[in-house]
């Protein structure tokens, strides 16, 4: 019973989290197109490319958001409420002490790299100086949001992060149109300050949320070290992780800001855009299964843990290959439906950000485990070493020898195969379990159910060519039914499949 209830928390959650995301993704592909028309292909290529100078000093922001959510939600997980409430302090204070040190970070380094080393087009520089305070500014706040984010996910309350993105979908396009109307004054500068704007707003709106809705949110002094020292090691080492995976994303948008310029920038933000929205498909699973995960390690309940890893890891892969590969085959005609003028190398980008996502899809839950466990030394030492160690230095070797620029994204899928492996071998030391039986349950039956819905894609798409919005349609639809049949009779177990057959049984008879 008390697994039914958690599968159905699961879902209930996910649900909210897959209405987000759906009208977020049609109004974001939507206002994306507006944006790169208003501001135009070199300024949205300077927008992205100085908002990700600032993120090289928030890297220790997600090492932080995912050492804090372990420890809250496994002190929920345990039941102890005064642990609870001494645990979201201490996390505060740790957070605004970071928040001090990016900030002189990001002033002094960050702010010489914009003036002195960043290739911006000629009579930009004060706005890019402009773009980059609003963005050191959104950081530091965001880095003191994390600990109230973490007890909205550790309570498992994904309703309000399901209202609160359709506003702000609906926010930005509203933002955009009149963006789009304006000429008295620089429309870059306009677009960045409310952006900057909004994310303030949103994060004032959690933290009254959540001093209004959990008990553990009321901020008091605490002066046990246990609580600092135990977060404090555990982000240390996510820190390094965080290093090598934020390290590896801003040092090829700067490589290539170097070698090719802002247009080519523009071309992989727009790349990042879309992987962005497909993402969420998988990511927003995650996010309703992480806590449960947390949950079941905190009760000493592995065997149920590692099945819920197993089938997370091949869901999450599978919802993520639904969605991608129709984009994958027909990513040439959308992108000429989505934008006016279409920057060079984006298609080529978006499909090898695909495949090197769903790679990595598989892994999301592993390093959730590992996470759970709280011994994340060799997680960030084996995966996140190789992230750099590899595709920076190989990346940075294919440019110097005239590759083009999507070099970057054929390493880095080699890369993250091995990295996959790295995680399952440190996850195999905190929890007993077979890796070759693992590759078998997961990595190869997934792979046959997208090699079949892939040919059965393909054979569809040839005989609707001659009809490209026809052929998008019946592509999409064929990949949504090749793939439900597919994973009932080849991704799921005898059980599982019962399971399902008994409650639409069940569903029938109400």
């Amino acid at each position: 019973m008390e697994q039914v209830s958690s599968n159905r928390r699961i879902a209930k959650n996910t649900l909210f989290l897959y209405i987000r995301m759906l009208f977020v993704m049609a109004v974001t592909l939507y206002t994306s197109r507006l944006v790169l028309d208003a501001l135009g292909i070199e300024d949205y290529g300077l927008y992205n490319v100085v908002g990700g100078i600032v993120s090289i000093f928030a890297i220790i922001n997600g090492a932080l958001s995912s050492g804090s959510s372990r420890f809250i939600t496994f002190e929920l997980g345990r039941g102890d409420k005064e642990r609870l409430g001494k645990t979201f302090s201490a996390s505060f204070i740790i957070h605004t002490v970071i928040a001090f040190i990016v900030f002189v970070l990001a002033e002094t380094i960050g702010l010489w790299y914009v003036n002195n080393v960043l290739v911006v087009p000629e009579g930009r520089l004060v706005v890019a100086n402009w773009l980059y305070q609003f963005s050191v500014l959104t950081c530091m706040l965001a880095l003191t949001q994390v600990p109230y984010s973490a007890c909205i996910i550790a309570h498992e309350e994904m309703n309000i992060y399901a209202f609160v993105g359709i506003a702000e979908a609906v926010f930005k396009l509203l933002m955009v149109l009149f963006l789009t109307a304006i000429d008295s004054f620089d429309r870059l500068l306009f677009y960045g300050a409310m952006i900057c704007g909004w994310q303030i707003s949103l994060q004032f709106f959690y933290r009254f949320y959540c001093k209004r809705k959990f008990e553990e949110c009321r901020l008091r002094i605490v002066n046990e070290k246990h609580y600092y020292k135990s977060m404090l090691r555990f982000s240390l080492w996510d820190v390094m992780g965080s290093i090598c995976i934020t390290g590896y994303a801003q040092g090829i948008n700067l490589m290539i800001n170097f070698f090719f310029g802002v247009v080519v920038n523009a071309a992989r933000g727009i790349a990042l855009q879309v992987e962005m929205a497909v993402s969420q498909f998988s990511n927003n699973f995650m996010v309703a299964v992480g806590p449960q995960i947390t949950k079941l390690f905190s009760l000493g309940e592995t065997e149920k843990m590692m099945s819920l890893v197993r089938g997370s890891s091949k869901y999450s892969f599978l919802m993520f290959c639904t969605i991608s590969l129709p984009l994958f085959l027909k990513i040439d005609y959308v992108l000429g439906l989505w934008l006016k003028e279409v920057p060079e190398y984006s298609a080529i980008f978006i499909r090898c950000l695909m495949l090197c996502n769903m790679v990595r899809a598989f892994a999301r839950p592993v390093v959730l485990a590992v996470h759970a466990s709280g011994n994340i030394k060799w997680l960030n030492l084996y995966a996140g070493g190789a992230s750099i160690l590899l595709n920076l230095p190989l990346s940075y070797t294919a440019y110097i020898l005239g590759f083009p620029p999507y070099a970057c994204y054929i390493v880095c899928f080699f890369v993250n195969i091995l990295c996959n492996y790295l995680e399952l071998i440190v996850l195999r030391k905190q929890v007993p379990f077979s890796i070759c039986r693992y590759t078998r349950m997961v990595y190869m039956r997934s792979l046959v159910i997208v090699l079949i819905s892939m040919v059965c894609m393909l054979g569809v798409s040839n005989i609707t060519s001659a009809y490209p919005f026809i052929s998008l349609m019946t592509v999409c639809c064929t990949s949504v039914v090749a793939m439900a049949v597919c994973t009932y009779y080849i991704g799921m177990s005898e059980e599982d499949r019962s399971k399902i057959v008994h409650y639409i049984k069940s569903k029938r008879c109400k």
